[in-house]
């Protein structure tokens, strides 16, 4: 009875022990998929409003690297657990898992390919040289997997607003890896049964888990919009400027040797926009001119950032660029705004701006004394006629620039 009962304590000690594992695991995971969503949504967020294709390769090999990393972490993890032993189903799941939500995050053309090699990797040369009879299936199986990725890849949008299609590419791709790992853990048709319907049931509650990462991003994204962007005119404002102020500040004020140049704005004789056509008239002049110079801005030079100040004042901060640089590209930009008047009620809004622009001095103690310099350069072009732009207190006008 003593011997009985302690060979049930024994058992019990194990399943308290593979339970504890398996919460270990599923805790890793969780850590693992966490990092996953939240690097990819960073990065699609950076590339939204830059979207460099080279900025863009390295964001990809970037996430390749984490991936793989994330791969290699949970097999020395499940080794450290289980004492070497890598037969877990449990521990299939857990690659597979990461590997899938990888591809249906990340939308990523390395994560793409390294989904369809992954297996070719692991269990190819064990094919080639001990499971010759298996080599018909094994290379059926591949290649039935790398045209499910391919589609999961094309299609993932579709496949996760479509809950059946979200089940079946989920049964594909664990049917499929399972009848590639089969001939090395013969495992009986009910237990494989049994590990893709687990790894359908993991898939589910981690997409539940992203799910909520993403909501939480959007959430985020959507308040961050409502602080740090103009709800009228779409760019920057008054407080986000604030901020970036302080920050580049700091950054240029230590580096003597990188221009930091700040242009200031405003549309001449706004007010007659409003008395002559109505305040929509004036919103829409408002929209216009933010909008022409945030896309040429963008067009021409990466390193000047528009911001509205307030009413129909808007600063730009070219980092980078000396004043007669910038004032070379705002020219350019200011004479294809007159090229181009705003349509209102079919009559054509010529709009004139006027402008003051200063580079950072060593003289300057706080953002604050650059900020006064270019305010007091603006009103000197505002007094001098309007429709000009003064850089470092020389005065010109854009008819005859």
């Amino acid at each position: 009875m003593s011997i009985n009962s302690n060979f049930d304590s024994f058992q019990s000690l194990l399943s308290v022990d593979g339970n504890i594992n398996a919460i270990i695991i599923g805790l890793i995971t969780v850590g693992l998929i966490t990092i996953i969503t939240i690097m990819a949504y960073s990065f699609e967020n950076i590339l939204r409003g830059n979207n460099s294709t080279v900025k863009r390769l390295i964001f990809e090999i970037i996430e390749g690297v984490v991936l793989a990393i994330s791969m290699v972490l949970v097999q020395h993890i499940f080794k450290a657990l289980n004492s070497g032993d890598m037969s877990s189903w449990f521990y299939a799941t857990t690659q597979l898992t990461i590997l899938l939500y990888s591809l249906y995050t990340m939308q990523n053309r390395i994560i793409e390919v390294m989904n369809i090699i992954a297996p070719v990797y692991i269990f190819g040369y064990r094919v080639v040289t001990g499971y010759n009879s298996y080599l018909l299936l094994f290379t059926a199986s591949i290649v039935m997997l790398a045209l499910t990725v391919i589609y999961i890849y094309r299609h993932t949008d579709l496949i996760l607003s479509s809950q059946w299609r979200f089940i079946i590419l989920q049964i594909m791709y664990g049917a499929l890896w399972w009848a590639i790992i089969w001939p090395f853990h013969k495992f009986t048709p009910y237990y494989t049964i049994n590990m893709v319907v687990g790894f359908v049931a993991y898939m589910y509650m981690i997409r539940y888990l992203a799910k909520w990462i993403r909501d939480s991003f959007k959430n985020y994204n959507n308040l961050s919009e409502k602080v740090n962007y103009d709800e009228l005119t779409g760019i920057r404002n008054r407080a986000s400027f604030d901020q970036v102020s302080k920050e580049v500040f700091k950054v240029y004020k230590n580096e003597p040797d990188v221009p930091l140049t700040i242009a200031m704005f405003d549309i001449d004789h706004f007010k007659k926009f409003n008395d002559t056509y109505g305040h929509m008239a004036g919103d829409k002049v408002l929209r216009h001119v933010a909008t022409h110079f945030e896309h040429q801005l963008f067009h021409k030079t990466t390193r000047g950032q528009l911001f509205r100040y307030g009413g129909e004042e808007f600063i730009i901060i070219f980092r980078g660029l000396r004043a007669d640089e910038s004032s070379t590209v705002i020219s350019e930009i200011r004479q294809e705004l007159i090229q181009d008047p705003l349509d209102y009620n079919g009559q054509e809004l010529n709009i004139n701006v006027s402008f003051g622009v200063t580079e950072l001095k060593d003289s300057d103690v706080s953002f604050r004394d650059l900020f006064k310099r270019v305010d007091r350069y603006l009103y000197e072009s505002k007094d001098s006629g309007r429709n000009r732009i003064t850089v470092e207190n020389k005065t010109i006008s854009f008819e005859r620039s």
